[in-house]
C-alpha cells in the first residue's frame, strides 16, 4: 500500500527529510507532509542533518539530482515548499538557477550537494 505523500507517483524518487532532533521537529514533519500533500515526494523523518547553527533543517534528493539542504524552514516557508519541488524537477540534474518564486525560502538554503555523475 502507497503513502498518502508518494501516490501521485510525480516524485521522481524525491525524498524530503526533516530533521527530528531540531526543535519541533515532530510538529515540522506533519506540516512538511501537509504542504507536500499531493506533489508525490517521499516525507521522512531524519536523524541530525547538522543544520544545527540555523535549526528547523529540512534535506531534498532525488537519484541524479542535487541535494539540497535548507534552514530554518519556518511556517511561512511552507507555502513556498510545492515550488521549490517544481522547480527541483524541472530543473538539470536538480540545479535551481532562479528561485525568486520561493518567497524567504530562497533564503534558507545552508547547501547543495552536486549529483553524483
Amino acid at each position: 500500500m502507497m503513502r498518502p505523500d508518494i501516490e501521485n507517483g510525480a516524485g521522481q524518487g524525491a525524498t524530503v527529510f526533516v530533521c527530528r532532533e531540531c526543535p519541533g521537529g515532530a510538529d515540522r514533519l506533519e506540516r512538511v507532509r501537509r504542504a507536500l500533500s499531493g506533489t508525490g515526494c517521499d516525507t521522512r523523518p531524519s536523524s541530525c542533518l547538522s543544520g544545527c547553527r540555523s535549526g528547523a533543517s529540512v534535506a531534498i534528493r532525488a537519484p541524479g539530482r542535487m541535494a539540497w539542504l535548507l534552514g530554518p524552514v519556518t511556517e511561512d516557508d511552507m507555502a513556498h515548499l510545492p515550488e521549490f519541488m517544481r522547480l527541483y524537477r524541472a530543473a538539470p540534474q536538480g540545479a535551481i538557477t532562479d528561485a525568486r518564486s520561493l518567497g524567504t525560502l530562497r533564503l534558507r538554503v545552508l547547501a547543495r550537494i552536486p549529483a553524483l555523475p
